[in-house]
C-alpha cells in the first residue's frame, strides 16, 4: 500500500510532466503542418510546369499534318523514279490528316470525297497543272527541250531516248501538240526497246531466258517471277502460238513491274515500267471515263482474282445479263477489277478497267464510272498489270 507522501509526490510529478508535453506536441503539429504546406506548394508548382510543357508539345505536334503511313499496303513498294504518280498520293494522305478529306462511305459518294482529298492545303505541295491548261512558260520550255532531245536520241540511243521522254512527259509542261508527238514517239521507242524488236545491247528493260525441258510460258512466268501475264511474253517474243516454244529457244522477259496513271484531264492512261533504273514511260493510250465525272480518283491496285477474259456481266442499272463471249457485252472482252489502297478509297468497289463496244465513247464521259478502252489497248493493259505489285493512279 502506497504511503500518503508517495502518492502526493507522484501526482505532482504527473502534473509537471503533462505540462511539459503540451508545448512539445503543439510544436510537432506546427512543424508537420508547415512541411505539408511546403510539399503541397512544390507539387502545385511542378504541376503547372508540366502542364505548360505538355501544351507546348501538343502545339509542336499538331503544327504539322500527320501523314498516314498505312495508306499503302506493305506488300506494295512505290518507287516512282522520275514519275509523278508518287506526288499526289502523299498529298492526299497529308490533306486527309488535316481534315479536308474523308473516307468514302460507298462508290456513289467516293469520287467527290477523293477529289477533295487530292486538293493540297499547303503551297509546298502543289497539284500538278493539268495538261489541257496552258503550262508554265519555263516548264513548257524545259519539257519541249526534253522532247526534242528524246526525238534526237531515238535514232542513236533509243534506251536513253525513252528515259528522256519520260522526263518530258511527267513534267506536265508539254503542250497539247507536244503530248501528241510524245505519244507517237513513246510507241516507237516501246517497240524498239521492249515490245517487238530484237534485243538491244545493255537493255535495262528486258532480260533473256533459254527454254528448258518441260517449260511453258506459265511455268517461266512463275519460276522467273516475271510480273506479267504469260500472253505478254508471247507478245514481246512474237509468238503466234504461246504453247509453241522449244528447248534452247531464247526468250525475252521484261524486267520489273508495270504501273498505270489515268489522267482524267486529257482522257489518257499511261503505262510505266518500274525497275532498278526507276520508272520509265512505255505507252500512253486514250480512255473513256464516267459520266458526270463519276470516275473516282486515288491510288489503286488490281483486285485479286479479278482479271477476266470474255467476262460475264450484269448491268447494275438495268439488271440485264450478258453471258461470256456475248458480242453485245458493253464491257468488251477484258476486265481488270480495281481496289483502293488509300484511306479515302478503300470502300470504293465495283470499278475497273475494261473494253468497250462503243469506240466513239473514248475521250468522253460515257461509262458508269469505270475506265473504258479500245480492245487492243485494254488487252495490253490486261497483260502487264498484276496483283499485288502494280499500282494504278487515277488523277484529275
Amino acid at each position: 500500500m502506497a504511503l500518503a507522501s508517495q502518492s502526493g509526490r507522484s501526482s505532482s510529478r504527473r502534473t509537471y510532466m503533462s505540462s511539459r508535453r503540451r508545448p512539445q506536441r503543439r510544436r510537432l503539429l506546427f512543424l508537420t503542418f508547415l512541411v505539408a504546406c511546403v510539399v503541397a506548394a512544390g507539387w502545385w508548382w511542378l504541376r503547372e510546369d508540366e502542364t505548360t510543357e505538355g501544351a507546348e508539345q501538343v502545339a509542336v505536334t499538331t503544327s504539322e499534318p500527320v501523314v498516314d503511313g498505312a495508306a499503302v499496303p506493305s506488300e506494295i513498294t512505290l518507287d516512282p523514279g522520275p514519275g509523278r504518280a508518287a506526288v499526289r498520293p502523299e498529298t492526299e494522305r497529308t490533306t486527309r490528316a488535316t481534315g479536308t478529306g474523308g473516307s468514302s462511305g460507298g462508290a456513289s459518294t467516293s469520287p467527290v470525297q477523293t477529289r477533295e482529298a487530292a486538293t493540297p492545303t499547303a503551297p509546298s505541295r502543289p497539284t500538278p497543272t493539268a495538261p489541257a491548261t496552258r503550262p508554265d512558260v519555263a516548264s513548257s520550255k524545259t519539257a519541249s527541250a526534253s522532247l526534242a532531245d528524246a526525238q534526237r536520241l531515238a535514232k542513236i540511243d533509243p534506251i536513253a531516248a525513252r528515259k528522256v521522254l519520260t522526263t518530258a512527259w511527267v513534267s506536265d509542261g508539254l503542250s497539247v501538240a507536244d503530248r501528241r508527238s510524245a505519244t507517237t514517239l513513246a510507241r516507237e521507242l516501246a517497240a524498239i526497246t521492249l515490245l517487238d524488236r530484237p534485243n538491244l545491247p545493255d537493255n535495262p528493260f528486258v532480260t533473256t531466258y533459254k527454254v528448258r525441258s518441260g517449260d511453258s510460258l506459265d511455268r517461266i512466268v512463275r519460276r522467273e517471277k516475271a510480273d506479267v501475264d504469260k500472253m505478254f511474253l508471247a507478245r514481246i517474243n512474237n509468238l503466234s502460238n504461246p504453247d509453241a516454244i522449244r528447248i534452247g529457244q531464247e526468250l525475252r522477259l521484261p524486267t520489273g513491274t508495270f504501273d498505270a496513271v489515268v489522267d482524267k484531264s486529257d482522257y489518257t492512261i499511261t503505262l510505266f515500267q518500274r525497275n532498278e533504273d526507276g520508272r520509265t514511260m512505255l505507252v500512253s493510250m486514250p480512255v473513256g471515263l464516267g459520266e458526270f465525272n463519276a470516275t473516282p480518283t486515288g491510288l489503286y491496285r488490281v483486285r485479286v482474282n479479278s482479271k477476266l477474259v470474255n467476262p460475264h456481266w450484269i448491268n447494275p442499272r438495268t439488271r440485264k445479263e450478258y453471258k461470256a463471249n456475248d458480242p453485245a457485252n458493253p464491257i468488251g472482252e477484258h476486265w481488270i477489277g480495281l481496289e483502293g489502297i488509300e484511306d479515302a478509297n478503300r470502300d470504293v468497289d465495283g470499278y475497273g478497267i475494261h473494253g468497250t463496244i462503243e469506240p466513239e465513247s473514248i475521250g468522253r464521259q460515257r461509262s458508269m464510272g469505270c475506265v473504258r478502252m479500245l480492245g487492243d489497248d485494254v488487252e495490253l493493259v490486261y497483260e502487264v498489270l498484276t496483283h499485288p505489285s502494280s499500282t494504278i493512279e487515277i488523277r484529275n
